[in-house]
Parts: C-alpha cells; sequence; structure tokens
C-alpha cells in the first residue's frame, strides 16, 4: 500500500500542469488559441484547466490569435499566395472570422498590398517559357484556352480573388495579342 502512495506523488511530481504543457507547446512557434486549447484538451486537461492556462497566456500576450493572423498573412505574401487562402486557413486554425478579416484588411492596408500585381507576376511567369538561347529574353507563349484555363487554376489555388483573377487574364490576354 505504501508502494502506490509513493508511486502517486511520483506521477504527480512527473506530471506538467496545464500551463508547462502550454508554454511547451508554444516554445517551438506561435500557435493560435484554438490550436492550444486542441492540444491541451488531447493531453487530457480538464476544461478548467485549459480555460485558467489559456486566459493567463492570453493575459501575457503569448498567445493572440490577431497578432498570429497578421503574421500568417506576412508568411503567405512571402510564398506567393493570395490573402483568400490566408484567411480561409486561418479560419481552419480556430481564428474567428471577424479576427482573420480585420487582420486581413489593417495587413493590406499597412503593407500597402496590390494582390493584382502580385497575381500579375505569377501569370507572366507561366505566359513567358525561358529561352533555350543563354541571354536572350523569354518566350511568349501561345495564349489559348488551355493556357488561360491553367494560369486561373494556378492562381485561384493560391488564393487570389475572383476578381483579380479576371482582371489579369484580361490584361494577359491583351500582352498576348
Amino acid at each position: 500500500m505504501r508502494n502506490l502512495a509513493v508511486e502517486d506523488k511520483k506521477e504527480k511530481k512527473n506530471q506538467k500542469t496545464a500551463i508547462d504543457a502550454a508554454y511547451s507547446y508554444l516554445a517551438t512557434r506561435m500557435r493560435t488559441t484554438e490550436e492550444l486549447r486542441r492540444h491541451l484538451e488531447g493531453k487530457g486537461y480538464s476544461e478548467d484547466e485549459v480555460t485558467e492556462a489559456v486566459n493567463e497566456l492570453i493575459g501575457m500576450r503569448y498567445l493572440d490569435d490577431y497578432l498570429y493572423a497578421i503574421r500568417y498573412y506576412e508568411y503567405n505574401r512571402e510564398k506567393k499566395r493570395g490573402v483568400m487562402r490566408a484567411e480561409r486557413e486561418l479560419i481552419e486554425k480556430g481564428v474567428d472570422r471577424e479576427t482573420a478579416r480585420n487582420a486581413k484588411e489593417d495587413f493590406l492596408y499597412e503593407q500597402e498590398v496590390d494582390e493584382y500585381a502580385d497575381a500579375l507576376v505569377i501569370a507572366r511567369r507561366e505566359l513567358y517559357k525561358p529561352s533555350d538561347i543563354a541571354g536572350e529574353p523569354p518566350v511568349l507563349r501561345e495564349l489559348d484556352d488551355r493556357l488561360t484555363a491553367r494560369i486561373a487554376r494556378k492562381l485561384e489555388s493560391k488564393g487570389f480573388a475572383r476578381g483579380d483573377i479576371f482582371k489579369v487574364l484580361d490584361a494577359v490576354r491583351r500582352e498576348a495579342e
């Protein structure tokens, strides 16, 4: 019987508190509030422990979904992706829709992002193929329905708005003529 009491004490000593587990989880990268909740619940912590840990981390600004969303939009821009894709992914990660939209609008305004120009650069990469001769300018491909559809699919998969895609396709058609 005494061995069970000693084992229980050792087990409690080795067991992390919810806040310690949260710190460990946040040590590698930023997370959303919902990601942290899911992680802690998956580890078997009670709802009260999870809520207490989350509230403490929000109070200390270790958790901030708005800041996470801003950083995520920056990351996606570096990867040449549109904000529509980033917004969808943020919502999947548990950021509420309003926070994701506010962060998107602030990001676009503060960074003076022109998604149309970004999409046009990507479309032009598809429209022109590199020349076989070193030092020669790229060669314009024939813009047929297949290439147009390919450009549209690529831009849509990267998360650009449909309005920007249509404007880009129009510009590319004029450029190819």
